[in-house]
């Protein structure tokens, strides 16, 4: 029997259940690393001495031993990193790839999962001045009786004479002229009158009918948008994972969920179906894994799922390299942006080596 490690759906995170695949007889368990050192884990990290863990609760289940750890020990495991359990009779179950773990929101692991809270709003008030008490209004002397003025003897008007205004004779010439000038006038206005009437009456044209504007063309009707489909939530996610695993589904169907995952926004639950659809059997599955860890992959999806890390993204890109266009490429300009790293990590160097 294998180890099997699977993550507590019952938790936000960094809790996981490790099946040991056979009976376990001692409580506690010790946890090495197979590919770098200080190889043991402890109680504050990684050491050099070996450490002897105990599992937050251990049950039995069709003759095996599982094991629950908490995020002292899950955030502090990263992905892919070989892992050997030991009991403390010991007895080795065996070597262990560790897989994706969604981290506790206040652990160590790979997984971005800090919350940023939201800012608080403050509000200034300007402090109230008080209010001076309305002065007594100011007293008003009584006014003087006014004293009569003395009389005044009446005088009276006598009327002016009224001046005598002879009229001017006019001349009788200009009287003529004026009305001289009054009759042609009006003949003048006769005349124009006269020629206009005429010109209707002996050349009638037909006024031009008014040009009628075209409508313009209707807009076309505007078909609705289909109702976008309602995105799962994270529950149903996980519900339809598990699903898979019960019915041993093959790695296409985890293909699906993870794409189903990332149009729902939901990073975690799509990393998970990508890992479940086997990288190393699918380039689709290694290209969506290698994108959650590529730093130039600024989508908010893939980056509230996992922090950026240029050598698992490289290896990811690696597993189908020569054999797909894309990750040969995708590796290539990843390796080429990340010239200084690649220099100081030997084995980063090593997968970018053409």
């Amino acid at each position: 029997m294998t180890i099997r490690i699977t993550e507590d759906d019952d938790e936000i995170g960094g809790h996981a259940f490790i099946d040991l695949g056979r009976r376990a007889t001692a409580p506690l368990l010790s946890f090495r690393r197979q590919d770098a050192e200080p190889r043991h884990l402890g109680g504050d990290g990684w050491q050099p001495e070996i450490a002897w863990l105990a599992p937050l609760s251990m049950s039995e289940r069709d003759g095996r031993t599982v094991a629950r750890f908490g995020p002292t020990v899950v955030d502090r495991i990263e992905e892919l990193v070989p892992i050997e359990i030991v009991g403390q009779d010991g007895i080795s179950f065996g070597v262990v790839s560790w897989p994706f773990i969604t981290p506790a929101p206040v652990g160590y692991g790979i997984l971005a999962a800090d919350p940023k809270p939201a800012p608080s709003l403050t509000q200034a008030s300007l402090p109230e001045e008080p209010l001076s008490p309305p002065s007594p209004p100011a007293e008003v002397a009584d006014p003087e009786p006014e004293r009569p003025s003395p009389p005044v003897s009446p005088v009276r008007d006598e009327p002016a004479p009224l001046p005598v205004v002879v009229p001017a004779r006019r001349p009788i010439w200009r009287a003529l002229a004026l009305v001289f000038l009054i009759v042609l006038a009006g003949a003048g206005i006769g005349a124009y009158l006269f020629r206009d009437n005429l010109r209707v009456v002996l050349f009638p044209s037909t006024p031009p009918s008014p040009v009628q504007a075209e409508a313009p063309p209707l807009p076309a009707a505007l078909t609705p948008p289909a109702p976008e489909a309602p995105r799962l939530t994270a529950a149903e996610l996980r519900q339809r994972h598990l699903q898979l695993l019960d019915q041993g589904a093959a790695g296409s169907a985890f293909l699906t969920l993870g794409g189903v995952a990332i149009e729902a926004r939901q990073g975690g639950a799509a990393f998970r179906a990508f890992e479940e659809a086997d990288p190393v059997a699918s380039a689709d599955a290694a290209w969506q894994i290698a994108r959650f860890y590529d730093p130039r992959n600024t989508d908010a999806t893939y980056r509230e799922a996992a922090r950026p890390n240029v050598s698992r993204a490289a290896y990811y890109y690696a597993l189908w390299r020569n054999r797909s266009p894309r990750h040969t490429d995708e590796l290539r300009s990843l390796c080429d942006a990340n010239t200084d790293l690649v220099a100081r990590d030997e084995r980063l160097r090593a997968i970018c080596r053409p």
